[in-house]
């Protein structure tokens, strides 16, 4: 049986911020997703995410440069893990973010 992308649930979300050198400066997870939207490319964001040279976390803010998706199947049901690609910008002090992430 296939199953269509459109039946699958987001599970969950992988943030990772990129520099402009393409190097990863930091990452989320995001759990429990389901019945969210997910943001496109080319969308601004802001999260706190981990960072890879402290280890510690801070708000990041990027613009989505790519989107994966990976189809699972945890048990019977299938669930889609959606990785999102992101280019860190400067924002001027408390700059407009269009679209954002919480903590869950």
């Amino acid at each position: 049986m296939t199953t269509q992308l459109q039946q699958a649930m987001t599970a969950g979300v992988f943030v990772e911020f990129h520099d402009a050198q393409g190097h990863s400066v930091g990452q989320a997870i995001f759990t429990d997703w389901h019945a969210r939207p997910l943001p496109a490319v080319g969308d601004l964001l802001q999260c706190s995410a981990r960072c890879a040279a402290t280890g510690r976390r801070r708000k990041l803010t990027g613009r989505v440069v790519s989107r994966q998706f990976e189809l699972q199947h945890a048990g019977e049901t299938p669930c889609v893990w959606v990785r999102l690609t992101l280019q860190v910008v400067q924002t001027p002090g408390r700059g407009r973010v269009h679209a954002g992430f919480s903590e869950n």
